[in-house]
């Protein structure tokens, strides 16, 4: 077997003054005292800036220049930033790679030493991320929402009409299928799919389905809240699904309508009748549209369309479909939704964005309504 090249310095291999500053930056403050300035990152936030930054770290070693007593900004300097693409470059990085690790430098930098001039790696990333072209064109990959959902329509559609027994397989199927079509409506993080909750996160509430997570488990650290659709295709997936697919799943026996208020349990079951876990609804979901429209898509890249999902047929849906994806600013859910362009409610959406921000000031938060800043943002778009 041949043995990985490590190109990232591990954390205890970091210097000491290194270690001790990213510690601080994590670290929640005492009741009279502040919190670290990375301490509201969730944790795939906070993992994958250490490795970028520990690939910094490695590549300065390797030049001979890390120079353990001096303080993290002081070791960024042009000669060294230059040295450190050419290097990321000699690993057959792709540029966009290569943006991401520098923004990471730049995010370890600036919580570590929260006074640090990031000038010269402002203008860096801003370059990096201008010259950058993704390795794969995504507006390929991106399939009509519509037609997604159509697909899935069809298949659970097939199953749910089999008068042969429903076998596990199938079961599963119906289930990989749901949950695509799941995400086409509801485009919300992987982690918080694979937390949804009967009787907790999901519940029924005044004749609807609704979500609803807390602060502490959102990226964003803020509240997420909404109804799922109400459209009959959608409901009527919905009780198949929780009336006939999760008990057989499960090894249980069919449900009642009735009975669905009452259930507890996690939504998502595997074929072990345990709570499917993230990874395990990536692959699900990933499996599923490649079976049934040829094109693997996978949770993140069902995001890029998420906006024109929720907008198809109501565009002024648009700040529904911000709350959903999370953004913390319209500009990011339109950055989104202009990805999936080719679908007819683009031409509608943009008539109507000038009467939604016309309301902002009553509709919307306050941070959905400022200036789109990428630095007062989390670079971190990750499931």
């Amino acid at each position: 077997m041949n043995k990985v090249l490590q190109t990232s310095l591990p954390f205890d291999a970091w210097p000491e003054r290194d270690r001790s500053l990213w510690q601080a930056a994590l670290r929640g403050g005492a009741i009279f005292e502040p919190d670290g300035a990375a301490a509201h990152w969730a944790e795939d936030t906070r993992r994958q800036v250490a490795k970028g930054y520990g690939k910094w770290l490695w590549a300065l070693q390797s030049f001979g220049t890390l120079a353990p007593e001096v303080d993290p900004a002081k070791r960024v300097t042009e000669d060294h930033l230059r040295r450190y693409v050419a290097w990321l470059e000699a690993q057959g990085l792709a540029s966009v790679s290569i943006a991401s690790r520098v923004t990471d430098l730049m995010e370890a930098i600036r919580v570590m030493e929260p006074e640090a001039d990031l000038s010269l790696l402002r203008r860096l990333v801003s370059t990096l991320q201008q010259r950058a072209q993704p390795s794969r064109n995504k507006a390929v990959r991106i399939k009509p929402p519509g037609e997604i959902w159509e697909a899935c329509t069809d298949e659970m559609g097939r199953i749910a009409a089999d008068p042969a027994p429903l076998s596990m397989e199938a079961a599963s199927r119906y289930r990989d299928a749901f949950a695509l079509g799941f995400l086409v409506w509801s485009p919300i993080r992987r982690r918080n799919l694979a937390a949804l909750t009967l009787g907790e996160s999901l519940r029924f509430e005044a004749g609807r389905w609704r979500v609803a997570f807390g602060a502490e488990a959102t990226k964003d650290k803020s509240p997420l809240a909404f109804a799922l659709p109400d459209e009959e295709d959608y409901q009527a997936a919905l009780s198949d699904y929780l009336q006939r697919i999760r008990p057989r799943i499960m090894g249980a026996d069919d449900l009642t309508r009735d009975a669905l208020p009452q259930i507890r349990g996690p939504l998502w079951i595997s074929t072990r009748g345990k709570a499917m876990t993230a990874h395990a609804l990536y692959y699900a979901v990933t499996r599923a549209s490649a079976r049934l429209l040829g094109a693997p898509l996978n949770p993140h890249l069902l995001r890029d369309c998420a906006a024109s999902a929720i907008t198809t047929e109501r565009p002024d849906y648009v700040l529904a479909a911000a709350r959903i994806l999370g953004h913390s600013q319209l500009s990011t859910t339109l950055a989104h939704y202009e990805q999936a362009s080719m679908l007819e409610a683009g031409a509608r959406l943009q008539e109507i964005v000038a009467e939604i921000q016309s309301r902002m000031e009553q509709e919307v938060p306050q941070t959905l309504a400022a200036p789109y800043d990428p630095f007062l943002l989390d670079p971190w778009e990750q499931d």
